[in-house]
């Protein structure tokens, strides 16, 4: 394995308990606290795909959740690095996260539907137009500048991707729930591209979707890494497309990392292949 020491995201000793309401011994309700993540230790180096595997209800997607400041932890730390000195991201707010450069999509809800395919795009550029109304009362011709040069982003990004003739430019003005199910996924990984993101986690990208689609999915998570210098985090569990894609690979079970280093070896681990794989 390649040396780690070049870390661009730091999981510390993160702990996340829920609590359920019981009956215990005595038969009276009582509340018990159940740890989904116990005090869990994950590196994610810079410029590789890491595949965080397990079962469902392992806490894989709580974790997410965390370092996207969706929820809070109990206690622990994430250290988030893009250049120079890791900085803490805990209790930031969500969009302070993204705009330090974590970009995030979500297994479900990855679009907004009823926005147009091209408004999806728009909606994840990275420059700040519209933020400052009155400046922009001041300037309209170069607001209409801004606006021509975000949607020319937004087509190269497409022909780049998927061609010159491919259906997202040409159904651009349709609302984004008119694609199919598998086209929404890859409008949700092609969003990406407008941020300018240094870590990108995704929820089980492949998830519901035809081997064709899979494989556009693969091709552009590898070439988000190649062409534009991306970290992917991936929650995954397709083997092989782990297999295939993965530079390293993760498992987690009772809340914490259990097995890390090439897919190869952490499929090949007899309690991954007993607890998870069923062989």
């Amino acid at each position: 394995m390649k040396n780690l020491t070049d870390i661009i995201l730091q999981i510390d000793s993160i702990k996340k308990c829920f609590v359920r309401n019981i009956i215990n011994v005595r038969g009276e309700q009582t509340d018990e606290r159940f740890y989904i993540i116990d005090k869990l230790d994950l590196s994610i180096p810079r410029g590789k795909i890491t595949a965080l595997i397990g079962g469902n209800g392992a806490g894989k997607t709580t974790l997410f959740n965390i370092v996207s400041n969706l929820m809070k932890a109990d206690s622990g730390d994430v250290l988030y690095k893009k250049n120079g000195t890791p900085v803490s991201i805990l209790g930031l707010p969500t969009y302070k996260v993204a705009q330090m450069g974590i970009g995030r999509m979500f297994q479900d809800n990855h679009i907004f539907p009823n926005m147009s395919v091209l408004e999806n795009m728009l909606l994840a550029d990275d420059n700040e137009f519209g933020e400052a109304p009155f400046m922009s009362l001041l300037k309209p011709k170069r607001n209409k500048e801004i606006e021509k040069e975000r949607v020319e982003k937004a087509r190269k990004i497409f022909v780049n991707l998927f061609g010159e003739q491919n259906p997202f430019w040409e159904k651009r003005k349709d609302l984004a729930k008119t694609l199919s199910y598998g086209q929404q996924r890859l409008l949700g990984l092609a969003r990406l591209f407008m941020g300018n993101y240094g870590l990108v986690l995704l929820d089980e990208p492949t998830a519901g979707v035809n081997p064709h689609i899979i494989g556009q999915t693969m091709d552009i998570i590898s070439r988000m890494v190649r062409e534009n210098g991306v970290t992917v985090f991936l929650i995954e569990h397709n083997m092989k497309v782990v297999l295939e894609l993965a530079d390293l690979c993760s498992f987690m079970s009772d809340g914490r990392i259990t097995a890390f280093g090439t897919p190869e070896d952490v499929i090949g681990n007899d309690e991954v292949r007993k607890t998870y794989l069923g062989v």
